[in-house]
């Protein structure tokens, strides 16, 4: 075969393109040709010896780290999706709208007992100095049913000192509706709760709901369910 074939064949040969038959052939002539053994022995050096310019390399290496940066920002950003889905589902954020509340009232009266010294003196019960007294006790018992597969509420307390030496209790209600999840236990009604408030004059309760709040004279609730 002549060297002109041989050497068109040649690179080919060397990306191993070439039949069997081929091979043969081009094996069978570098053997016996020295000129086309060299120019073969060339082209498989030049292949061992390619490298990329770095100046080609910067580009590549620019876009990888744009690439994870934005496979990061993705991660990150469904994380934060997820979690902001599950507060506002599961745990609940966002206070429920009035017309989704709906409470009964209950009115008790009760005796309790305290002891009692004019002088604040320490209690000892071998020089007991106190007096047992009675005291009427005004409350209220409030039971919640929300529209929600599930609730929780808190409540906060605003306590102010009169000069009388009493105290007005305004207390917060915020009641924040739930998606129950499979294994949460909370009893046969996780919608329901109660709330029991002392009813004294100038207590207050205010619901504060997601299109409203609702203020209740706490004592004036009390006069209007007790039997």
């Amino acid at each position: 075969m002549k060297c002109t074939i041989i050497q068109d064949l040649l690179p080919l040969y060397c990306d191993g393109l070439t039949s069997a038959d081929s091979n043969e052939e081009i094996e069978k002539h570098l053997t016996d040709c020295e000129k086309c053994r060299e120019v073969y022995d060339n082209m498989k050096a030049k292949e061992m010896n390619i490298s990329i310019p770095e100046r080609d390399v910067k580009p590549l290496k620019t876009v990888k780290k744009r690439n994870i940066a934005k496979i990061a920002a993705a991660v990150l950003g469904t994380a934060a999706v997820l979690f902001g889905v599950f507060m506002f589902v599961f745990w609940g954020v966002v206070p429920i709208s009035s017309d989704r509340v709906h409470y009964t009232v209950e009115a008790h009266e009760s005796q309790r007992e305290y002891q009692y010294s004019e002088d604040d003196k320490p209690y000892d019960e071998e020089n007991a100095e106190w007096e047992t007294k009675t005291e009427t006790v005004q409350s209220l018992w409030l039971k919640f049913d929300i529209d929600a597969n599930c609730c929780r509420f808190s409540t906060k307390p605003e306590y102010i000192y009169n000069d009388d030496g009493s105290i007005t209790v305004h207390q917060h209600l915020y009641i924040y509706p739930q998606v129950k999840m499979p294994f949460d236990n909370r009893g046969d009604n996780p919608e329901q709760f109660g709330l029991g408030l002392d009813a004294h004059k100038g207590d207050t309760l205010t619901i504060h709901y997601l299109d409203k709040e609702e203020v209740i004279d706490v004592y004036k609730l009390y006069e209007e369910n007790v039997k």
